[in-house]
C-alpha cells in the first residue's frame, strides 16, 4: 500500500466501510483477546526487513508481511527468514503501484504470478491492493485464487522527514484489541520504520496488547 504520511482509521469509522463498500474485505477483526495485528507492506528489502525481524523477534511478537512479487524475486533470501521466524507472508501485487490503475488482465496476470512466487515458501490467505483502493473485478479475480483482501484501521509510513518521529504516538493512543495496523518498508526512507516497530512493541506490551498475524487474529 503506497501512501504518505499518516492517516487513522478507528474501528468505527472502519466498521461503517465493510458496511458500505462491496466486497469481502477485512478491515478490523472482532476479539475479546488483547491481539491486534501488525502488518508490513512493501518488502522485502535488504535495508528495512532484517532490522524489522530483528525487533519483532526481541519482542516475541508476530506480523504479517504483504509483500512486492519482484522485490521477492530480488531479495528471496529475506521472504525465508520472515517464514523461518515465524511470521505470515502475503500478496502486494508485482510492483509498488495503485492496483486500482491497473488493467484487469495485467492485474489478474500479476496476482498470479505473485502467489507463485511467495507459495514456495509458505502458505498465501492474503492480498493487500497497492494504495488500499480496490475494485469489485480485484476481488472476484483474488478469490479465485483463494484470496481474501485485507485493508486496515490505522495506516502510516514513514517518508525520511521529521514527521516520522510522531507516527507511534499517533499510533499508540488509537491501537485496540482487533485492530489491523498498516506500516511500510521496503525503502531506505523508510529505514525508521524499525524504531517505530520497537516503541510501539514496548508501549503496547505495558498496556498488555501483543502483536500477532492476520491470520491469527482473525482466527483467535
Amino acid at each position: 500500500m503506497a501512501t504518505d504520511g499518516f492517516r487513522r482509521r478507528r474501528e468505527p469509522v472502519a466498521r461503517a466501510l465493510s458496511r458500505v463498500l462491496p466486497g469481502d474485505v477485512l478491515w478490523f477483526a472482532e476479539t475479546a483477546e488483547p491481539v491486534f495485528a501488525l502488518t508490513f507492506d512493501d518488502g522485502p528489502h535488504p535495508g528495512t526487513t532484517p532490522q524489522l525481524l530483528d525487533v519483532l523477534r526481541r519482542h516475541g511478537a508476530r506480523a504479517t508481511f504483504f509483500l512486492i512479487g519482484e522485490r521477492v524475486a530480488a531479495h528471496g533470501e529475506l521472504v525465508g527468514r520472515i517464514v523461518a521466524e515465524g511470521h505470515e507472508i502475503a500478496n502486494h501485487l508485482m510492483r509498488d503501484e495503485r492496483s486500482v490503475l491497473v488493467p484487469g488482465d495485467r492485474f489478474r496476470r500479476d496476482l498470479a504470478e505473485v502467489n507463485q512466487l511467495l507459495t514456495r515458501y509458505g502458505t498465501v490467505r492474503w492480498f493487500r491492493p497497492g494504495s488500499g483502493f480496490y475494485t469489485p473485478r480485484m476481488l472476484r479475480s483474488a478469490a479465485g485464487l483463494g484470496l481474501r483482501a485485507v485493508l486496515g484501521t490505522l495506516v502510516a509510513a514513514h517518508t525520511g522527514g521529521p514527521g516520522d518521529e510522531a507516527i507511534a504516538g499517533d499510533l499508540l493512543a488509537a491501537i485496540r484489541p482487533g485492530s489491523i495496523v498498516v506500516l511500510h518498508e521496503g525503502t531506505a526512507r523508510r529505514s525508521g520504520v524499525a524504531a517505530t516497530t520497537e516503541e510501539l512493541l514496548m508501549a503496547l506490551a505495558a498496556q498488555g496488547l501483543r502483536a500477532v498475524t492476520v491470520s491469527e487474529l482473525v482466527e483467535g
